[in-house]
Formats: structure tokens, C-alpha cells, sequence
């Protein structure tokens, strides 16, 4: 960990502590106060270049700040605004303004041009913190070379179906009915990248609950007390608790090694980026299973912290592709590239299959 990243991790911290989460499973809403102070403080935009109005940070500074907010259990529009909104306006010189973004792409919609306002029709299914944001960024492929798109999701046109998640946060549909593009400009930014980028961050956010699910089990099977003993002492528990750890390491490992890749700009970025998914997505699930069977009733009450994150852990395993489709996909790229698997399984080939870089 960089200096800097340990520096934002303090201050991220202090400002846990300056405002409490609202608590409850599901969440009532963002966490408004915190949201504003960091804001306030620049780290919404911590790897946005400067001459863009950013902080010039690194990816890997702007992943420490969103896996401290989300083992706190804070609701926020971190992923898609810091990471994912801010990041895909940016690729065509656009700004989101003061306001909270959120982030889709389309590929079936219509698009026409009045002028050099671009209309857009069509419809994008399950956008994040579609109630709470202001603008969503939309990555148009369907003009030839990609667009990026700004769009008031209160502007012309622009209509919302929202629901929310398992977690609480809002979550829905945007149909555009000729809705007119507040800013457009061509973009870099394919929708492979935008997955890869959005794998990488879900991937980040599923480690940091899990790390926060591990670190409630064993507190609480070490307080916890049945026929005289702590539920610790139970070698039963015992081995539950280790598979949940063990598989937690993983996780992190995973997502560390996709973090060096994209920050090094590697050519199987887009792999680790894969294999991370995979790896999160796949334990996410036994992870909270194994924390609730420890838990008891008391873990599935709306009260009690784990809840906060085993819905996360729910609701984020297959944002971006689940671990079936990923790991076809690795699977179908390692083939096609004609490398032998058992290189890539040992770790002996690293530069035999190309990527994008997030």
C-alpha cells in the first residue's frame, strides 16, 4: 500500500467516525452527510486527472477510500459516481457537474442528431442509484465509433422505473424517449473497457464486504457463548470460519493482482480482471452463507450489521458478469490464444493474451 493510499484510509475513517451510517437492512437511503463531506474533501474524484478537475490520484488510491467506506457499511454512490461516472465522462473530455452520476452503455438504442445535440431512444436496464443521481452517463454504441452521453435524469424525455436491491439502494430502468444529450463527444472507451472497469470495481466492493462479514463472524463466535462455551471452541465453527477467511484471502489476493495490473498498464489486465471477478463473484455467495449459519436468527434481523454486507454480497455478485460468464470468458481467451492452460494456471505465461486497461 502506497503512502497515500494509507493517508486517504485514515482520513476516510475519521469522517466514519464524524458521521454515523444510518443503520438498518435494507439501508433507507445514502448516507447524505458522509456523501457530502466527501465531496467536500475531493475524494469523488481522487483518480481524475487534475487539468480535469480532479485530484490526479491513482486507481488504486481511489479503491482504498471505496473499500473503506463499503467494510464500514456506508451507502454511497462511490462505484458508480467516483469510479465509473466521473471515469467514462471523462474519456470524452465531459464533466458531470456538482451533481451524483451513475453510469450505463447501450448498444440497441437509436440515435439521432439535431444539429450536434444528440437524441437518444431506447431503454437501459438495471442502472445503480438511479433515484439518487443526477445525471447518468451513457456509453452510446450505436453510431460506429463509440459516444459518451451526459443526460439529466430529471431532463426531456427521460423517464425512471425504480425499484431498489436487496441492500436497499435504488436500482432500475432509464427509457429515453428522444431525450436530448446534455453533452456529447466521441469516447476511448469501448464497452469491454467499461465492463472490465466495472468488473474491477465490483470485484474491489465484494472483497471489502467480505472482509467486513469475516471480521463480524469471528467477533461474534467469539463472544457468543452455547453449552457453557464460546461458539468458537466448537470445532464445527472452527472449520466455518476458516473456509470464510481462507476464501476472503483469496479474494483480496485476486483483486491486489488485477490492482497492479491495471495500475501497470500489463497486457492481461483484462484477465486478472477476469479472474478477480470470478474469484468474488464465486465465494461471495458461500461466504454470506457460512457468516449467516454462525449468526443465527439474529444475523437475518433488519438491526444487525451483517446484514448490511450479505445483501452486498447478494446484490453485487453478478454486476458485471457473474463468475460463469467470466470465467467462459477467460476460458475462451486462454484457447484462443493458443497458450497452454496449465502455464497460465501456474502462473508461468504473462504476456501471451492481450486486454484492455480500465
Amino acid at each position: 500500500m502506497s503512502e497515500m493510499s494509507a493517508e486517504l484510509i485514515s482520513a476516510t475513517s475519521a469522517m466514519l467516525g464524524r458521521f454515523p451510517l444510518t443503520p438498518g437492512t435494507p439501508a433507507p437511503g445514502v448516507d447524505e452527510a458522509l456523501w457530502e463531506a466527501l465531496s467536500d474533501a475531493g475524494f469523488t474524484s481522487i483518480d481524475v486527472a487534475e487539468d480535469a478537475g480532479g485530484q490526479g490520484g491513482t486507481l488504486a488510491d481511489a479503491a482504498a477510500v471505496f473499500s473503506t467506506l463499503t467494510e464500514a457499511g456506508a451507502i454511497t454512490p462511490f462505484a458508480e459516481h467516483a469510479l465509473l461516472g466521473t471515469w467514462l465522462a471523462g474519456s470524452g473530455g465531459l464533466s458531470v457537474g456538482n451533481g451524483i452520476s451513475t453510469v450505463a452503455a447501450i448498444s440497441d438504442g437509436a440515435v439521432r442528431f439535431d444539429g450536434d445535440r444528440l437524441h437518444l431512444t431506447g431503454a437501459i436496464r438495471d442502472v445503480v442509484h438511479v433515484s439518487t443521481a443526477d445525471v447518468v452517463v451513457v456509453l452510446v454504441e450505436t453510431v460506429g465509433a463509440p459516444m459518451v452521453a451526459t443526460f439529466a435524469l430529471d431532463g426531456p424525455g427521460v423517464n425512471l422505473g425504480a425499484g431498489t436491491d436487496a441492500q436497499g439502494v435504488s436500482f432500475g430502468d432509464v427509457v429515453f424517449e428522444d431525450a436530448p444529450a446534455s453533452e456529447s463527444a466521441p469516447s476511448s472507451i469501448t464497452s469491454a473497457d467499461l465492463t472490465d472497469r466495472g468488473a474491477l470495481v465490483y470485484a474491489i466492493a465484494l472483497t471489502a464486504a467480505a472482509t467486513a462479514v469475516r471480521d463480524l463472524t469471528v467477533r461474534y463466535a467469539s463472544e457468543r457463548t452455547q453449552f457453557g462455551r464460546p461458539l468458537v471452541k466448537f470445532q464445527a465453527i472452527q472449520h466455518r470460519i476458516a473456509m470464510i477467511a481462507a476464501q476472503t484471502t483469496l479474494m483480496e489476493t485476486a483483486v491486489a493482482t488485477a490492482l497492479r495490473s491495471a495500475a501497470d498498464r500489463t497486457p492481461i489486465t483484462s484477465n486478472t480482471i477476469a479472474a478477480a471477478k470470478i474469484v468474488t463473484s464465486l465465494h461471495a455467495h458461500q461466504i454470506a452463507a457460512g457468516a449467516h449459519q454462525i449468526h443465527g436468527a439474529i444475523g437475518f434481523t433488519s438491526e444487525h450489521h451483517l446484514g448490511r454486507h450479505t445483501t452486498a454480497l447478494w446484490s453485487w455478485r453478478d454486476r458485471y458478469g457473474t463468475e460463469t460468464q467470466w470465467a467462459d470468458e477467460l476460458g475462451a481467451r486462454i484457447l484462443d490464444s493458443g497458450t497452454d492452460p496449465w502455464d497460465v494456471i501456474t502462473g508461468t505465461v504473462h504476456s501471451s493474451a492481450t486486454g484492455s486497461t480500465p
